[in-house]
């Protein structure tokens, strides 16, 4: 079994694509939405600022990173366990799928675990790994204090995790401790998951602002159903609310909170009482298409509403059907099958012998599609703008692109 280089932290820094003058949130994003007052949903012409239609127009051609041109040919003959996030959830069954197709290219064989989003059930499939002699695990949106006892374990056995849209154990929101995981996926410049969620949050704080400018909406409120119960996504609505502070600044956001372990009940319920409660809204702004397609889908519905803007999603083929059904305005790409494969090459990488703390930007990004720009047939996904499957094929067959 492979032994785990030590793990060095590099100082934290912003990653690049957050940073300099051609960063994400900064570039195209410097304008405000209109001010102009009146009652909410009140629809005059649009008035969409020049700043304004380059998010539209960037966030619809997309924003990508391209992944590494070079690396270790596959370290074939491995047993690797992948611990879903739950089965039932579509992205995180994207996930193992495409992990599932992502090791076989790299001649591994595959254990998905299907931990139905309970902490202790990914701690128990971990030492179970371990006492099967798995050669590598990765976790899928579980927190490091969330599975502690079973990276300990994995540490001690000399058994590589690598953590794919998740925290570690030395974020500050735990008080800054201890790394657990072996490595976590460089997404976009960045090993702080965080920053990639955080950077997503502000363009659709002025992806949303943009669209209810294109609908001529004045003084709108905003629907911000949230849940922030889990980390990451407390993280992106955080910073998705500050941005619209100065997107949107005549925008009046009603938050919407509800718990990851009461969904798809009372969460829905929480969803139908808002919308119930302020018949004035405008537009709902949500994160998941997992939990649209699980309730609050029909939340809207049953709301008789069909002029909210709705948005953003994560980009799954529900999403897409729901905006062919009317119900979502546009949804937001999370490239989960090109992070994954991202994930599998960075344990490939470990399996070889690279040091963990010295492993490359696997690029990654996002996309929007609406009624009008990008949407994919019925029953396909999105569209990625970065041919990363044949480029990571190339790399595991020993060659370079």
């Amino acid at each position: 079994m492979t032994s785990i280089p030590s793990r060095t932290r590099p100082p934290r820094r912003m990653p690049p694509w957050l940073a300099g003058p051609l960063a994400l949130a900064c570039a195209v994003l410097l304008a405000a939405c209109s001010t102009t007052t009146g009652p909410s949903e009140s629809a005059g012409e649009a008035a969409l600022t020049p700043e304004q239609q380059k998010v539209l127009d960037g966030g619809f051609a997309g924003v990508f990173q391209k992944p590494p041109t070079d690396g270790p040919a596959a370290v074939r003959g491995k047993t690797v366990w992948f611990i879903s996030c739950g089965e039932n959830f579509e992205a995180c069954h994207t996930m193992s799928a495409s992990f599932t197709e992502a090791a076989r290219k790299l001649g591994w064989r595959v254990k998905v675990v299907d931990s139905k989003y309970q902490a202790a059930a990914a701690n128990t499939a971990i030492g179970q790994a371990i006492a099967a002699r798995a050669d590598g695990i990765v976790t899928a949106a579980f927190d490091c204090p969330q599975i502690k006892s079973g990276l300990l374990a994995a540490r001690s056995a000399k058994v590589p995790v690598v953590n794919y849209a998740a925290l570690d154990c030395d974020d500050p929101n735990f008080g800054s401790g201890e790394p657990l995981f072996t490595a976590t996926l460089n997404t976009m410049g960045s090993t702080e998951t965080r920053d990639y969620y955080a950077g997503r949050g502000r363009y659709n704080a002025r992806f949303l602002a943009a669209k209810l400018a294109e609908r001529g909406i004045r003084n709108p409120k905003v629907l911000v159903v949230k849940n922030v119960d889990q980390v990451i996504h407390a993280v992106g609505w955080k910073a998705f609310e500050k941005e619209m502070a100065d997107a949107c600044p005549d925008c009046r956001l009603v938050p919407v909170t509800w718990n990851i372990t009461g969904f798809p009940n009372p969460a829905t319920q929480i969803v139908k009482s808002a919308l119930t409660a302020h018949p004035d809204a405008a537009a709902v702004a949500y994160d998941s298409d997992s939990f649209m397609t699980g309730g609050f889908a029909s939340a809207i519905r049953q709301s008789g509403r069909s002029n909210l803007v709705v948005c953003c999603g994560d980009g799954q083929v529900s999403g897409t059907q729901l905006i062919r059904e009317g119900v979502v305005t546009a949804t937001s790409l999370i490239p989960y099958e090109y992070d994954i494969w991202a994930t599998a090459d960075t344990l490939n990488r470990i399996l070889s012998g690279a040091d963990p703390a010295g492993l490359p930007n696997q690029g990654g990004g996002f996309i929007y599609v609406d009624a009008e720009h990008g949407l994919p047939a019925k029953g396909a996904g999105i569209d990625v703008p970065v041919d990363f499957k044949t480029t990571r094929e190339r790399v595991w067959s020993g060659g370079t692109t």
